[in-house]
């Protein structure tokens, strides 16, 4: 027995982050965009050209966190979230991130010899947290899943029962 002004409450929330997930997906386009027309137009670039590549690539997984995201926000907004296809968002979302941190893992050689070169040891602290955030996004995701799981389970033995 939910009244009308509790409904707009719960669907202002999930209303306000999918907005919040598209300005940022606009946000990394445009960043893209940006990054693409320096790779393309700039000679002087040098040892950084690899390292703006492999951010370009990362963008791919990143973007399509987004659109998982939006897709359990979907979910709740619809009472569906305790589906199988929330957790399908949720194992998609903890794949990318793992990969996005393999990414940047891989890409940490080209990364440490830049640094070596302008003797600049702050772009290797950026390169740990690139490598952190989207490591800890992947296990907090895997949490959540596991949780989730659980939670149908339950609910598919109260069904049951009753």
């Amino acid at each position: 027995m939910t009244t009308p002004n509790v409904k707009v409450l719960e669907r202002s929330s999930t209303l306000f982050l999918k907005l919040i997930l598209l300005v940022l997906s606009l946000a990394v386009l445009t960043l893209c965009g940006f990054l693409l027309y320096q790779i393309i137009q700039s000679d002087s670039l040098g040892d950084y050209q690899p390292i703006l590549i492999g951010v370009l690539i990362s963008t791919i997984p990143f973007l399509y966190v987004f659109y998982q995201a939006y897709n359990l926000l979907n979910n709740i907004d619809a009472n569906l979230s305790l589906t199988d296809s929330s957790v399908n968002s949720l194992r998609i979302i903890k794949v990318c991130s793992f990969l996005i941190s393999l990414m940047y893992l891989m890409g940490s050689p080209f990364i440490f010899n830049v640094a070596q070169q302008d003797d600049a040891p702050g772009v290797v602290l950026i390169n740990i947290i690139l490598i952190m955030g989207p490591f800890s996004v992947g296990v907090f995701t895997y949490i959540l899943q596991k949780l989730l799981i659980n939670a149908i389970g339950y609910k598919s033995e109260n069904e049951l029962t009753i």
